[in-house]
């Protein structure tokens, strides 16, 4: 009787551990195929960092507002004077 009951215990050892592989083996196929998508996101990043670094450059932004015909106002031009008004007053100077 206890030679049954020792054997049914190494019985559901050994299913246990059969089970919690394989379980283990899943897993770390998961995480594989997870750091697989982390290189392959972290590489289209790296080039979108790229692109944005390129596109930024102040030569790329010279030639593409030449190649649109953007009417931006030059940096060193002065800003236009404001309209001229009378007098400005206040609750005071009434």
């Amino acid at each position: 009787m206890r030679l049954a009951v020792v054997i049914l215990a190494l019985a559901a050892i050994a299913v246990t551990l059969v089970h919690i592989r394989r379980s283990e083996a899943t897993v770390r196929h998961e995480i594989q195929d997870l750091r697989t998508a982390q290189v392959s996101l972290r590489r289209q990043l790296w080039d979108r960092q790229v692109r944005a670094g390129q596109l930024t450059a102040p030569s790329e932004v010279r030639r593409r507002v030449g190649e649109m015909a953007l009417d931006m106002v030059d940096k060193y031009q002065p800003p236009p004077k404001p309209a001229e008004r009378g007098p400005v007053r206040t609750a005071r100077g009434r």
